[in-house]
Parts: C-alpha cells; structure tokens; sequence
C-alpha cells in the first residue's frame, strides 16, 4: 500500500496512534500478520530466511522457555546479544509475557557493562555466545546474580559452546507452536516494553525507559511517513537491534507495514551496495557518519544499480546531502529528529533539503545563554524564545500525548526537565541540541549543547565548521571541537582532520578554504591530522576523548598545526610554539 500524506497530525490521528487503546502492542501486530500472512517473507538474514509465521512459532517457542524461568510481566531480561534473528525471537518472546527487555549495548566492557547491566536490575541474563568473553570479565562484579541467571544464546553460524549454561538447551524443552501465550492479554500499552541505553559518550550509559506504546507509535508513524511502504518492499538494516534506529524505526516500521526486513551483523562500508543489492532492498534505514563512509568510497559504475527509492534516518550533514541523493539516485530522504527517551520528534516529509522536519505544536526554541551556560530569561523570569533563522534549544512541552518516560535514573530525568519555563506549572523536556526555523517552519538541526563553545566573544556552532572544512577537496573526515587555553576565555577551535588518500597536508590551501566560508573566530585555531576518526558503535563521532588529549605536541605524535596569529598561517605546532601559547607570552 502506498501511505499518501497531506498534514502529519490529523493523518497520525487516523492511523490511531496518538493514544494509547489495550490492542496498541507491535507483538500482537506481529501475532496477527503471522496469522493472515503466515507465508510471507518477514526476515533475509545472510542465506537464511524466515516467514510471519515461522517467525511467531519461534517467538513462541522462546516465550514458552521464559516462562519456564518463572519470567512474567514487569521482569526485567538483559540481552547483550549482536545482530542475528535470534536477537528478535528474544525480544518478541518477551514481549509477550509482558516482559522488560534490556537492551545492552554490545561494544560496552569493563565498568560501562557492568554498570548497564547492574542498574536494570535484571532476574535473567543472555549474552550472545561471540560476547561471552567480555561478559565473563565483569561476571564477578554481579555477584546479587546467582549463576542460573545467566544463559548463553550459541551464534549457529560458529556454534562454539562455551562452558556455561547454553539458552539452546532450554529451548528443547519448549514447544514450539504457533499458538500465541493468552498471558500476553494482560499486557497493556502503558507498560514498559524495554531499556534503551544511551551511547554514554560523556559518562556511564543511561538506561530509557520505552514503553510498550513508543514501541507501536514509532513503528507506525516511520511505516506510514517515513517508508510508505508499497507491496513487495524491502528494508535493509544494518544497525544495531539495541538502537532504537534499528529495533523501533527499522523493525518496527517493517512490522507495522507486514514488510520484508534484511538484517545485517553489522555495516560494512565496502559490502553495504552488494548487500542492497542481494536482498534487492527498496529503502534503508542510516544514521550518524554512514551516509558520508558510502559518499567517500570511489565512484562506481553500479552506484545506482539498486531499487532502493527511500531512506530515512538521522545524522545526514547538509554538505553532503544533495551529493549523496544525485551520485546515488535515491529519489527520498525522510530525515527525522528525535531521542530514544524524549518527546520531540518529526520527520522531513517533503525531501527539503537540509531539513529534520516541521516544527510540530508543542516544540519551542529557547534562547541560551553561552555565557552563563544556561537558558536566557526576561524580566519575569520566563525562557525568551528566539526568532525565526536564530538558534535555540529545542523543547517539548511534557503533557498526556507526548510524555517524557525519562530514565531509571530518576534524577537523570529530572535534569532534563525544565520547569516554569514559559508559565507558573509548566514542564518541558530539554533535547539539548540547539535548532533554528525558516519562515515556513521547518527545523534544521545546529549543534548540541557542549558541542557549541564561546570563542573571543562570539558562539562557534561545531556543525558549520565541520560543513565547511568537508567542502575542502583534500579532506576525507573532519571532527570539530573546542579545547581550553589557560588564561583565556572561552575555548580555541580545533579540527581533527583526516585525509583523502594520497593527499598531503597543505596549509596555505587550508588556510584559504577556511576563510572563504568562515568568520575570524569560527577558524579552527588547532589542527591535527590523524588517520581515522574515532565513533561510537552507532557511528557519531567522538569529541570527548580528543578535547581531553588536547593539542600538546609532547603527548601527541599526530601532526599538529596551529593557525599562526601573527603570519596568519597555518604552522607545525612545535613544543615552543605550546609552550608560548600555555605562558601567555603567545596570545590568539
């Protein structure tokens, strides 16, 4: 079917999923294509496929082998598990019994996996039989675990058991059926269906809480807006099933549509366009730097050998936009905003370039005060709004149809609510990321909060500089960041950059470029040539680690420049240039 869209919200209102009503569950709107379309294809994983109906009888299955754990509603399951159908049959299985799964993120180690697992509080633990050795590092620091807690789901493609407690073996004792559990009828939208964490880029990761409506709002609203969905249509997804990306728009659409989903382990900038083409994907799903590692791969011939006429995702930087839909031929780019936990989201559902969509009722952007670090007030006490082309701090207003579920950490969530914002009473969740509006109300992204930084008195929005360092020929990469110098306020712009291959690093053409496009102050002040940018697991780039490594040559083998404030040049940062700098006796 073809989903036809004029205005967003009375379309969401028809489709029914702006309220919560008892048979909103995306498990039962699974149960019931796996009844009316029991043979058709719901999931392409590497040679493997599954129908709706063999696919419930699994989920099933794993359904009835929880339950012989003792597990029910409101029980929380921790499932660090990577990319395989397995993943599915676990979270649909406790799904219906009412079960909380959490979703670990698998690249954690060491104390950021001990920590997501510890604060889920969970009576089960399934660890992917690939992550068993990582897991078995922080086994000792969940001693409130006894060690029939823990299973091991086997990888079937390696089929090496470890010596532990194998969830393969619980599951021959589970009947397999495609009779759906009748526990799953006390189930209520309003319960939580999972633990979604945060990428903890700046700290230990965050556990939100999804609720089981989120799970059937999201699914429905990315099928009918996003993909529009027509017969026969393919999703290819290759991110991670712990993101809400890949498990609540990208599953979740699919589900809701009754379409075809092809899951990949993992992306893979060299096999992604083989993989489209193998499962002869119609649209995909992207997010963060993924769009620009497929833009820097050498022009091919078969660039547009593909059906793909759709993607949606977020993270697509505007300096690459219209490059990446002409050299591939992709006719739609739904790019949306939105957070796992938050209650600000909307898509670009008319392909204006640059755009994360329309700025719906209930969103405004407030002034923020770089200085201060804070949000600006007038005279009463109240946020001032900003005008339309100015940034501002998105916010949503918390009430019954867009609630702010927040974190289990519920001082965490209260930090993200600002209260008394606009009148005496009122509540809105804080996105942190800063936003400007055109004259017809569409949203384009800015920076995040702490991504902006103050330098010789003026606000440096990260994003622009990235934007306008990417347009130089010789750069494959670019990371930008502010670091600290002492005795000065404010922080100094500074460019990780890498590359294109063969190129040399040239100053002076630097030099030019970056003045061509950006004010005095926005320039980089540092530079540093490295040859990979480092991301989280859901491919956003890292600033933390490198603010923190700073620009000392002396700790640094990386080439290092500085933009010279007497030659006006970029030069070799050497250890007496650093050392002028740090004393004062160089000012910038």
């Amino acid at each position: 079917m073809l989903y036809s869209v004029s205005h967003p919200l009375l379309f969401l209102q028809g489709l029914g999923v702006l309220d919560a009503k008892p048979e909103s569950l995306l498990v039962r709107q699974f149960e019931r294509h796996a009844q009316a379309q029991p043979e058709r294809t719901f999931l392409r994983f590497e040679d493997a496929q599954f129908s709706y109906g063999e696919a419930n009888a699994l989920a099933n299955q794993y359904a009835h082998a929880y339950r012989g754990l003792g597990i029910g509603r409101g029980d929380v399951v921790a499932l660090l598990l990577d990319n395989r159908p397995e993943f599915l049959w676990h979270l649909l299985g406790l799904h219906k019994l009412g079960a909380i799964s959490s979703l670990i993120n698998t690249y954690l180690i060491g104390d950021s996996l001990a920590h997501a697992v510890h604060i889920c509080q969970p009576r089960h633990v399934v660890v992917g039989s690939a992550l068993w050795p990582a897991f078995q590092n922080i086994r000792e620091r969940l001693s409130e675990l006894p060690d029939t807690a823990f299973d091991v789901d086997v990888d079937p493609q390696t089929r090496q058991a470890p010596s532990a407690p194998l969830w393969n073996d619980r599951l021959l004792h589970a009947a397999r059926t495609n009779t759906n559990l009748t526990l799953k009828e006390s189930v209520h939208p309003n319960d939580q269906a999972a633990y979604i964490y945060t990428s903890g880029t700046t700290g230990l990761p965050k556990a939100a809480v999804v609720r089981h409506s989120r799970f059937f709002r999201a699914a429905a609203i990315w099928a009918a807006l996003a993909y529009r969905y027509r017969d026969g249509d393919v999703l290819y997804n290759c991110l991670p099933l712990y993101h809400a990306n890949g498990l609540l728009l990208g599953t979740g659409s699919a589900i809701s549509a009754g379409a075809t989903m092809a899951l990949a382990r993992k992306f893979s900038r060299s096999q992604f366009w083989a993989d489209v083409r193998r499962h002869d994907a119609s649209c995909f799903i992207y997010i963060g730097e993924l769009c620009r590692y497929l833009m820097n791969n050498q022009p091919s011939p078969s660039d547009r050998d593909h059906r793909v006429r759709v993607i949606s995702g977020n993270g697509l930087r505007p300096d690459i936009w219209r490059s990446f839909q002409t050299r591939f031929g992709l006719r739609r780019i739904a790019e949306f905003y939105g957070s796992t936990e938050g209650n600000c989201i909307t898509i670009n559902t008319t392909g204006i370039e640059g755009s994360v969509g329309l700025r719906l009722p209930g969103m405004k952007l407030a002034r923020w005060d770089e200085t201060g670090g804070d949000f600006a007030r007038d005279s009463q006490g109240h946020l001032v709004t900003v005008k339309r082309g100015e940034p501002g701090v998105l916010l949503g207003r918390i009430r019954r149809r867009a609630e702010f579920d927040g974190y289990q950490d519920k001082a965490a969530s209260e930090r993200k609510v600002v209260r008394d914002a606009f009148a005496p009473g009122d509540a809105w969740f804080n996105t942190g990321d800063l936003m400007r509006l055109d004259r017809r109300g569409n949203l384009y992204f800015v920076d995040r909060l702490g991504d902006t930084f103050r330098w010789k008195g003026e606000n440096v929005a990260t994003s622009e500089v990235q934007e306008q360092i990417s347009t130089w020929p010789k750069v494959q990469e670019v990371n930008v960041y502010g670091v600290t110098v002492p005795g000065v306020e404010g922080r100094a712009g500074m460019a990780a950059i890498v590359l294109g291959q063969g190129e040399a690093f040239d100053a002076a053409d630097l030099r030019h470029h970056v003045a061509e496009g950006l004010p005095n102050y926005a320039r980089p002040v540092f530079v540093r040539l490295l040859k990979e940018l480092s991301t989280t697991s859901t491919l956003k780039l890292k600033k933390t680690d490198l603010q923190n490594q700073g620009y000392d040559p002396r700790r640094l083998t990386d080439p290092l420049y500085l933009l010279h404030p007497k030659q006006d040049v970029y030069v070799p940062l050497t250890p007496e240039l650093y050392d002028d700098i740090t004393a004062g006796r160089l000012a910038l």
